[in-house]
């Protein structure tokens, strides 16, 4: 199946900061209760020690649970703890700050939107990119992918949806019935989460649209290497596939890094 770059109504700069708020905390809840991206920490800790380095920044956070929980994944594995900067165009600011509460300093919350196309050049660390490179265009992908190499940063994407609907056919089907399922056991617990979401559907139906969209516009392995920058220099290195997650669901990844200077 090609790539179709539908619109995620989330994405949107008149979306409602409300329902993209509660759309990423469903999104966050998923993170950790299935932890889909539980295959990619130790490709993404050899690439990070290929390079040097010792912190992630990650892009396109939403809640940032997905980057949290790879860095837990870390720290258990290796024994190692990796810290996290969470960034956002449109940062959900009580999300990150329960997360940096939680990791109790090891995590640095930027509340000022940071656009993935253009990454300051102060924000020092690996970057990440969980479940939203799928949001970009090719031609802001490959500016996205030039910024790393121009920068010297590493940079990993990773994606657990694909254009693969035996796969996920049935889950965005599904999706309206598991999000209005599991809002009693998203914490904390609030309100707005139950008007817009058991009362008032709107939430489970754009995390359904969203859902399929999301699959009809993320990139294959191999597309992701045809994004990557032809000028890169010879010491840095690009790696892309495919790893198994839970059930059926699979993780597309794009790994990139220069060689320690």
């Amino acid at each position: 199946m090609r790539r179709f770059h539908l619109v995620e109504f989330h994405e949107l700069s008149r979306f409602p900061a409300t329902w993209r708020n509660l759309l990423t905390d469903v999104m966050s809840y998923f993170a950790e209760g299935f932890r889909p991206y539980h295959p990619v920490s130790g490709k993404l800790w050899a690439a990070m020690q290929a390079c040097g380095a010792r912190s992630i920044v990650d892009l396109c956070s939403g809640a940032g649970r997905s980057a949290l929980t790879v860095a837990r994944e870390i720290a258990a594995r290796h024994g190692v703890e990796v810290s996290v900067v969470l960034t956002d165009k449109y940062p959900n600011l009580e999300a990150f700050q329960r997360a940096a509460r939680e990791r109790h300093g090891t995590v640095t919350i930027i509340d000022t939107p940071v656009e993935a196309t253009d990454v300051p050049g102060d924000l020092d660390g690996f970057w990440t990119m969980f479940t939203s490179f799928h949001h970009f265009r090719e031609l802001e992908a490959r500016r996205i992918l030039a910024n790393a190499v121009r920068q010297q940063r590493g940079i990993g994407v990773f994606e657990y949806t694909e254009r693969n609907f035996l796969i996920w056919g049935p889950t965005i089907l599904a999706m309206p019935l598991f999000v209005w399922i599991a809002t009693p056991f998203i914490r904390p617990f609030s309100w707005r989460r139950v008007l817009w979401t058991n009362l008032l559907p709107i939430v489970p139906l754009l995390a359904a649209w969203d859902g399929l969209v999301s699959c009809l516009r993320t990139y294959s392995p191999a597309e992701l290497l045809a994004l990557t920058p032809t000028h890169a220099p010879e010491r840095y290195t690009w790696e892309a596939g495919r790893l198994r997650s839970f059930g059926a669901c699979r993780i597309t990844y794009l790994l990139g890094w220069p060689a320690p200077t």
